[in-house]
């Protein structure tokens, strides 16, 4: 669980104060933002990921429905690195987790922490704290060229869940404010058997403030989904909805609040349930 959640990359600092007091603009950009990589600059995000599964399940003997909660916390502060932009504007960068704390409450309600202001903890962490664990290559639309280190997981989710959370298109739309990004994600063991499965992403642009604040709504959909419920399970943490922000001025990614909520009845037969439901919260914490 520990190398999924440092992968994976949720609601403090000063850019939430900023998203939730400054009304946005309806007037739509010239042209399609983009992002600007400065050679040495340092990007550090304070991500917040709360997470709550319900699962009902009913005993073979006693026909009887229980129901199980389990829930996770994860703060951690993701530092990126700049370490060079070549000539086609394609930087890479080097992801590393400065600080770190986790909470994990069992359906009997006990609980296990780690804090890497603790130093048992911290030593426990030494594999994946103030160590590069993500390097990649991406251009100035967002768009991931390159995983070439993908440390406790595997570039495929990546993929899946950009680092800066949107990608923009070539050019800006002139009607309606909205593009697409397509992504594939695959199932590989223990989660599956190697299944590939198309994910649909929508972006709408939702107006700049005079700062120069875009937000931009994202939603995603699974287009094909697997035939049983109990298939698509391991993809609802994929499902992310909600809002994007980006600095048009200085070019960078600003913050993102998202969420995913969703039910699958009968994943375990009749009569079961597994609710997911989980909350992002990603800051720019640096001005």
């Amino acid at each position: 669980m520990m190398r999924h959640l440092l992968v994976l990359s949720c609601m403090v600092g000063p850019v939430a104060a900023a998203v939730a007091q400054t009304p946005a603009a309806s007037a739509a950009p010239a042209v399609a933002p983009r992002f600007h990589w400065q050679p040495g600059a340092t990007l550090r995000y304070r991500v917040v990921q709360q997470t709550v599964v319900h699962e009902t399940t009913v005993d073979d003997k006693t026909e009887k429905a229980t129901t199980s909660t389990t829930q996770s916390r994860l703060a951690l502060v993701r530092q990126w690195k700049v370490q060079e932009v070549d000539k086609q504007g394609i930087a890479t960068l080097e992801m590393s987790i400065t600080e770190m704390k986790s909470e994990f409450r069992q359906p009997d309600g006990s609980v296990t922490t780690a804090d890497s202001t603790q130093p048992a903890d911290a030593k426990a962490m030494a594999n994946y704290l103030n160590t590069p664990i993500v390097v990649l290559r991406i251009d100035s639309q967002g768009k991931i060229v390159d995983v070439k280190q993908a440390k406790g997981g595997n570039a495929a989710r990546i993929y899946a869940e950009l680092p800066f959370r949107v990608e923009w298109p070539e050019k800006w739309p002139q009607t309606g404010g909205t593009w697409e990004r397509r992504f594939t994600f695959k199932l590989d063991p223990p989660l599956g058997t190697g299944e590939s499965y198309e994910f649909l992403q929508k972006y709408t642009e939702k107006g700049t403030t005079s700062e120069g604040l875009f937000t931009a709504g994202l939603e995603t959909t699974l287009k094909n989904p697997p035939p049983t419920p109990g298939e698509q399970l391991p993809l609802l943490p994929l499902l992310w909805t909600g809002e994007v922000y980006f600095n048009t001025r200085t070019g960078q990614y600003q913050a993102a609040r998202l969420k995913v909520q969703a039910e699958l009845m009968h994943h375990q037969g009749e009569g079961t349930k597994y609710r997911y439901e989980s909350v992002y919260a990603e800051d720019l914490l640096d001005k």
